[in-house]
C-alpha cells in the first residue's frame, strides 16, 4: 500500500511539474527555454509513479524513523529550493539547497559548503552556457 500512496503522489507532483513548466516565460529567440528541464523531469517521473501504482514491491517494510524524518526533510528543501529559486536568483537559491541537501546525508558543514559550491557554480555553467537555457538572475544583478 505504501508504495501505491507514494507512486499517486509522485503521479501529481510530476503532473503539478508539467503544467507549472508552462508558465515559464521563454525569451525571445530562445528555442528551449526554461520550461525544458521541468518537462524533462516530470515525463520519466509520471511513468515511474504510474509503475509504482500497478506493481508495487513486495517489502513491506516502512523507513527507520530517521529515515523517514531525512525524507520529510528533503522535501521541506526542495519544496523551499522552489520557492526561493525565482526572488533569490539561481546561484543563492541552488547553493542553500545543495548544502542543506548534502548536510542530511551526513556531511559536515565544510564539506556540504565546498561540494555545493563547485555543483552551483557547474550547473550554472552547464545551464547557461552549454545548454543556453537562462537562470533566474540574481535580484539587482540582472543586465
Amino acid at each position: 500500500m505504501g508504495d501505491r500512496i507514494v507512486g499517486i503522489l509522485l503521479a501529481v507532483i510530476a503532473a503539478g511539474a508539467w503544467w507549472h513548466s508552462h508558465t515559464f516565460v521563454t525569451g525571445f529567440m530562445h528555442t528551449v527555454g526554461p520550461g525544458a528541464f521541468p518537462r524533462l523531469v516530470s515525463i520519466p517521473l509520471g511513468l515511474l509513479s504510474v509503475y509504482l501504482i500497478v506493481r508495487p514491491g513486495f517489502n513491506q517494510r516502512w523507513p527507520e524513523h530517521s529515515a523517514l524524518l531525512r525524507q520529510f526533510g528533503l522535501l521541506v528543501v526542495l519544496g523551499a529550493y522552489a520557492a526561493l529559486l525565482e526572488p533569490w536568483g539561481f546561484l543563492p537559491a541552488t547553493l542553500l539547497a545543495t548544502t542543506m541537501l548534502v548536510r542530511l546525508f551526513g556531511a559536515n558543514w565544510k564539506q556540504a559548503m565546498g561540494s555545493s559550491a563547485l555543483l552551483t557554480v557547474a550547473l550554472y555553467l552547464l545551464f547557461e552556457f552549454a545548454l543556453g537555457i537562462p537562470l533566474p538572475d540574481i535580484p539587482g544583478m540582472s543586465d
